[in-house]
């Protein structure tokens, strides 16, 4: 039992599937088709991009993990080294988007169950939203969901062992049984079409297509570090093979899909590639293949997989909001766990928000955008806390210590910058808006609560407000509306971007506090 109330049962595998089952969830079953949509063979390079920016950040939160052993660390980092307005920011964005994460999931599942029982959905001539037979499934699920993580972290740890095993198996199958039925390996040869096209496409596939959103599950082992034995080794390495693994299955996927898809219906290029019928597009190559027992295969695992990741993320969307009602970001009633050690207030708030997602939810794809936008925001923050962690606590010991940092912090910036603006001008816009608007409201309450405690003679409960030390994330996302704004080429845009995130990298890591935040509720758990 650690210093916070939590129960260290958690070993480096269950942590590295904890990585895996939040990796490979709905993202397996749509990705590939809306990556080949958007690059066609260069899907496959997409990838490679999308994993090379997941491990630049991963690098640098591994020593993060290693440094702090808590759950809910995504909210604790920002807090512990630039004070409660930059770490109430990060919190927020790391909460919210946990929070959308099981319900998306959820609605992914409904949406391939809806070929088998359309009665799941109904049309509203924009798109298929969850008819209400849909919408209290979908909600008994997530009840189910939350009843789970409600019974204790070792309870959690036994469910996504036994169904992380399963999601490892079926892609492979799939994978291998797509490429040896169908081998149209004519498909992988390169459009004719300008190098900028095809860079464009992939930057599409990466953002829209839902490859980096299905590359970001590697912060899982973070978010249960306060549950995890010897947490400073295992969370970095369960981070590293966890993300490794899951990318190899996604390249493999990519592969088994590009060769899958019968020439004929590409006729009209990649982009004109639909595949909509017989609950989604694995399932119509499976089903045009004659590949029935893939395709009812398929079916199953729309269940399976997605659920499991909802359920991760459920724990993950807790432990944030504990940490922040801990640290007094929320209200302290969040703070609170339950007999099993779990933190229970949040669960079922974060339940009930998700229910609520769900009646205004839109389909799986048009979500993708916006909610990588504010899931990299968040872990924005990553290299900047890492850069003024290493002078605020020099001598602390990391047993992961990141090679370069000085080099390395700035570049992962500059890399989390350009996915923001890669997903589009709108969902940056959304994003920063779900950012700020609160983050405005947190900074004009806690003002109010200073000046009433200030008359009373009552000084703050949880210390300053630090807003001097978070100003630079208004200037940070505003100038990424007012660039994004603008018509560059890509070329142009990203030499910009690159030289905005150089430029406010070192004026956020200047700003941080002198000595860190005591209110970050840092011991030694």
């Amino acid at each position: 039992m650690s210093d916070t109330g939590l129960s260290r049962q958690l070993g480096l595998r269950s942590l590295t599937l904890a990585v895996v089952t939040s990796t490979i969830g709905s993202g397996w079953l749509f990705a590939p088709f809306y990556a080949a949509r958007f690059a066609g063979p260069a899907a496959l390079g997409a990838w490679l991009l999308g994993g090379l920016l997941a491990f630049a950040l991963a690098l640098v939160f591994a020593e993060l993990g290693s440094l702090l052993s808590s759950s809910g660390a995504l909210a604790q980092i920002p807090l512990l080294s630039h004070g409660r307005t930059a770490g109430f920011i990060g919190g927020w964005c790391a909460w919210v988007s946990y929070l959308a994460l099981p319900s998306i999931e959820v609605m992914a599942v409904m949406q391939y169950l809806a070929s088998s029982a359309p009665w799941l959905t109904a049309d509203q001539g924009a798109g298929q939203v969850l008819s209400g037979a849909g919408l209290a499934l979908a909600s008994l699920l997530l009840v189910l969901l939350a009843w789970v993580n409600l019974a204790g972290v070792g309870w959690l740890a036994r469910w996504i062992d036994g169904l992380t095993s399963w999601k490892l198996v079926v892609p492979l199958v799939v994978s291998i049984t797509l490429m040896l039925t169908a081998g149209h390996w004519g498909n992988l040869v390169p459009l004719a079409q300008p190098v900028g096209t095809t860079l464009e496409g992939m930057v599409r596939a990466i953002s829209s297509g839902g490859i980096l959103f299905s590359l970001l599950g590697f912060r899982t082992a973070m978010d249960l570090a306060g549950e995890a034995r010897q947490p400073q080794r295992t969370v970095p390495v369960a981070m590293a093979l966890g993300l490794g693994l899951s990318l190899l299955i996604y390249l493999l996927l990519q592969l088994a899909f590009l060769v899958a898809v019968p020439p004929g219906q590409l006729g009209g290029g990649w982009a004109a590639l639909r595949l909509s019928a017989h609950g989604g597009p694995l399932v119509a190559l499976a089903l045009g293949l004659g590949l029935g027992w893939v395709g009812r295969l398929l079916l199953l695992d729309a269940v399976v997989s997605p659920t499991a990741t909802a359920m991760a993320y459920m724990g993950a969307a807790s432990r944030v909001g504990w940490m922040m009602g801990r640290c007094g970001l929320l209200p302290n009633v969040l703070g609170r766990i339950n007999r099993q050690a779990v933190p229970s207030v949040a669960l079922v708030i974060s339940l009930v928000l998700g229910i609520g997602l769900l009646l205004i939810g839109p389909g799986w794809q048009n979500v993708v955008s916006l909610l990588t936008a504010t899931l990299v925001i968040a872990l924005a923050m990553g290299p900047v806390s890492l850069a003024a962690l290493r002078r605020q606590l020099p001598d602390r010991t990391r047993p992961y210590r990141l090679p370069w940092a000085g080099l390395w912090c700035p570049l992962a910036f500059v890399l989390a910058t350009w996915a923001i603006s890669w997903c589009g001008t709108t969902a940056l816009r959304g994003a920063v808006l779900i950012v700020l608007v609160p983050a405005i409201g947190f900074v004009l309450l806690a003002l109010r609560g200073r000046a009433a405690g200030a008359r009373q003679g009552e000084e703050p409960p949880h210390g300053p407000l630090h807003f001097r030390q978070g100003l630079w994330w208004f200037l940070y996302l505003g100038g990424l509306v007012a660039i994004t704004a603008w018509p560059l080429g890509l070329a142009a845009e990203l030499g910009l971007l690159a030289a905005w995130a150089l430029l406010v990298f070192p004026l956020a890591v200047h700003s941080r506090l002198v000595a860190v935040s005591p209110w970050a509720g840092v011991g030694n758990d």
